[in-house]
């Protein structure tokens, strides 16, 4: 390369980077939409809108929480992935990203490739409870009832490749049983079914049905973690009951679009660790059943990377397909 062609492209870079300076400085110059893949009532909105207020005040500009769900999140994420690359869009992702392509034959975007780490939320377990007119009276019963019919045992999740349908599978694989998936569009929606008898099991967020399992409205049967949750330390792990290491445990992440501009990104993540990463927020994250995380941009692509080969092996298991 002639030194002529070296200044130039140094130039070129030395320009884009005063450009994103610039961008950050202004930014935001109109509300951010904090996109959730789920209706409102389950543990995903809650969680966005838990640190709603805290991001607002860091960046000093509205933050709009809009709830699309469907397809197990990934309506959510294809609207995202093709709104305006300005820090003005953010999408509340999950584990299952990657998984994406595995699950919807007409993906409208390369989970690999149509996104930017923001940064680390929280994390919360999973847990496996049934209706109150439930007809198993524990986790052995419900294994004995899958094996002696399979496919019989019918349950609920969020959706499909939501860390709690994975865990479902996993908990299904390690047992060597068949049992029926049920998707729905959100937690809540399960939630309100179960609540109505109208499915007898499913796989939830813990802070989604908590108070129900506190009210004796729904049966717990196992905590899909590898430890105990502080939010209902009563309820046994899978492990402990002998069905192996089941862990739906649920990590919350944010994601804007490719090509977002960088000191943009590094505004949105500030603004996330100053939500997540106080005293006070953790404190306030606790009691909402969630545990902070926060962290770099880079921690969370690291993290992305190893999520499609632990969970992949779930999924061809499961038999499941793009559909």
């Amino acid at each position: 390369m002639s030194v002529h062609r070296r200044v130039f492209v140094a130039s070129l870079g030395a320009i884009a980077a005063a450009g994103s300076a610039v961008r950050a400085q202004t930014f935001p110059s109109q509300p951010v939409h904090m996109v959730v893949p789920f209706p409102p009532g389950g543990g995903t909105d809650a969680l966005a809108r838990a640190i709603q207020e805290p991001m607002q005040r860091s960046l000093g500009g509205t933050i709009v929480i809009d709830n699309k769900g469907g397809g197990g999140g990934s309506i959510a994420h294809d609207f995202v992935a093709k709104q305006p690359a300005d820090g003005h869009w953010m999408v509340v992702s999950a584990n299952n990203l990657p998984l994406y392509p595995y699950t919807v034959a007409k993906l409208g975007f390369d989970p690999k490739t149509a996104f930017i780490p923001i940064g680390f939320i929280a994390k919360q377990e999973s847990v496996l409870v049934g209706s109150a007119d439930a007809p198993w009276a524990d986790l052995k019963a419900i294994i004995a009832a899958a094996k002696a019919a399979p496919g019989s045992v019918q349950y609920g999740t969020a959706g499909l490749t939501t860390p709690m349908h994975l865990s479902a599978e996993q908990f299904a694989m390690l047992n060597g049983l068949k049992l029926t998936h049920v998707p729905f569009r959100g937690t809540g929606p399960l939630v309100t079914d179960l609540l109505g008898g109208h499915i007898k099991l499913g796989m939830s967020s813990i802070t989604s049905v908590a108070p129900q399992i506190a009210a004796g409205k729904l049966k717990p049967y196992a905590m899909a973690s590898l430890e105990r949750s502080s939010v209902a330390p009563t309820i046994p792990t899978f492990k402990e009951l002998g069905a192996g290491d089941v862990d739906g445990t649920i990590v919350y992440t944010l994601l804007a679009p490719a090509g977002t501009p960088p000191a943009v990104a590094a505004k949105l993540n500030k603004a996330l660790n100053d939500a997540v990463s106080t005293p006070e927020g953790k404190e306030d994250l606790k009691k909402r059943g969630f545990v902070a995380m926060g962290g770099t941009p880079q921690q969370l692509g690291d993290w992305l990377k190893i999520q499609e080969p632990i969970w992949v092996p779930v999924l061809k298991a499961a038999g499941i397909k793009p559909e």
